[in-house]
């Protein structure tokens, strides 16, 4: 019963571009189930690694066909043992690139166990693949894992996208985080864009 959609990621500057998949579940009259709906069941279930591997298989065919797609992973799978031998596997016998393949983890998700965590991106990054930081700015060991992690994109959580015409705090934020992206030769992926206002000053700020 799961469906995933895109999200276009649209560059600015000059990269390629991209886009985020999104799980969703089909409901037994048709109608989409928001992930908000499930998720938090099956990560109490246990079976939310399950539905990473399933993500992880469909990703691998999309990139294979050259789209360019990035992709969501929980806590538990990236500490699930495993779970790395799993993705390994998919890339390497399938026809992809692995440079189109992008794996989000978030800054909460990398608490639990740093050191794990560590060895999880590394290992991604030498199978060929990139590692984005999703909700970046609103974790506590943001400028550690920055300093540390083989990161290819940061991705600036919507929290500061959403009001950041008018609000100095925000803009503020949004230009350190391109800043810092920067000096560690990361990218920068801008969320929740909803006009052409806001589209217009990420672009001067130099969001990627």
């Amino acid at each position: 019963g799961f469906v995933l959609y895109s999200q276009p990621i649209i560059p600015l500057a000059g990269s390629h571009p991209s886009e985020e998949l999104l799980i969703r579940m089909v409901g037994r009259n048709g109608e989409i189930i928001a992930p908000g709906e499930f998720l938090g069941v099956a990560e109490k279930y246990g079976l939310i690694t399950e539905i990473d591997r399933w993500v992880v298989k469909q990703a691998v065919n999309l990139a294979a066909t050259g789209r360019h797609v990035s992709l969501n992973l929980s806590a538990e799978s990236i500490t699930s043992p495993g779970f790395l031998e799993f993705i390994e596997d998919e890339v390497r016998n399938s026809e992809v690139d692995p440079a189109n393949l992008v794996f989000e983890i978030t800054e909460t998700a990398l608490l639990g166990d740093m050191e794990q965590g560590h060895a999880f991106a590394v290992a991604i990054v030498d199978l060929g693949c990139h590692l984005a930081l999703d909700d970046f700015g609103t974790g506590f060991g943001t400028f550690t894992h920055v300093k540390k992690l083989p990161i290819s994109y940061l991705k600036i959580d919507i929290e500061f996208v959403r009001e950041l015409i008018g609000n100095d705090a925000n803009l503020h934020v949004v230009k350190a985080i391109v800043n810092l992206a920067k000096g560690f030769g990361c990218e920068t992926i801008a969320e929740g864009i909803e006009d052409a206002e806001t589209l217009a000053l990420l672009r001067d700020l130099d969001v990627d």
